[in-house]
């Protein structure tokens, strides 16, 4: 709903179906097995196979389906984060945050670096085309392929990052004084309203999920009360 509202639907769902289908097709078969998921206990279903009667368990067709859709939920905040926000109100928040100005920019240059990084790549994948890069192959020379972008990938961006750290220090980022935005946000009522909210509903959901979800505390729990 987020990402309609946000116009970026496309971008989000596409990464979902490639991350999380497969993943979930992956899982449940197995995690909905006997030696699948070590908490498994009701069972929903038998299969007769082979002369064997496998059943399968609840507990594991849940966390079959649960644990993918975190990821996917995980992933989907992640491109909603980076997808509609503005880099500078969020360093203008973080910095109304008081937080530490190196955390501050830690965040704010990988954000910048990940469209520089895509842009790296399609220039180093369109060097080795022109190489003579074979894309017709199978899986594992393709996998193959994927190294040889790897490396140059990694020596291009350690040469990028040991020159803005230069860059960085010889304007002062390490100057012992008080450091400024030009950027400034001013909150709302309406902000700190969804700040309590969310907070809450923090709260709420870790509370759900250590009394009630497939967490190890509670399982330990019941070991130590035997």
């Amino acid at each position: 709903m987020l990402a309609f509202v946000g116009r970026v639907a496309r971008q989000v769902g596409l990464p979902l179906l490639v991350v999380v289908l497969p993943w979930m097709a992956l899982s449940v078969p197995i995690l909905s097995l006997p030696l699948g998921f070590p908490w498994n206990q009701t069972v929903v279903y038998r299969i007769q196979m082979l002369g064997l009667d496998i059943p399968v368990y609840l507990e594991g067709l849940a966390w079959g389906f649960t644990w993918p859709l975190r990821i996917g939920v995980t992933i989907s905040a992640a491109l909603l984060f980076y997808l509609t926000t503005q880099q500078t109100a969020l360093v203008a928040m973080l910095f109304k945050f008081r937080m530490p100005f190196r955390f501050i920019y830690m965040v704010a240059a990988t954000l910048q670096m990940i469209p520089l990084m895509v842009d790296e790549v399609r220039s180093i994948y369109q060097a080795q085309l022109a190489r003579g890069l074979r894309t017709d192959v199978g899986i594992i020379k393709k996998l193959w392929n994927f190294l040889t972008l790897v490396v140059p990938l990694t020596l291009s961006s350690l040469g990028k990052v040991q020159t803005r750290a230069i860059a960085l220090e010889s304007r002062g980022f390490s100057a012992p004084v008080a450091k400024t935005v030009l950027y400034d946000i001013r909150f709302k009522r309406v902000d700190y309203v969804f700040f309590a909210c969310m907070a809450a509903a923090t709260v709420y959901l870790g509370f759900l999920y250590v009394t009630e979800g497939y967490s190890p505390i509670v399982h330990l729990r019941y070991l130590l009360l035997g």
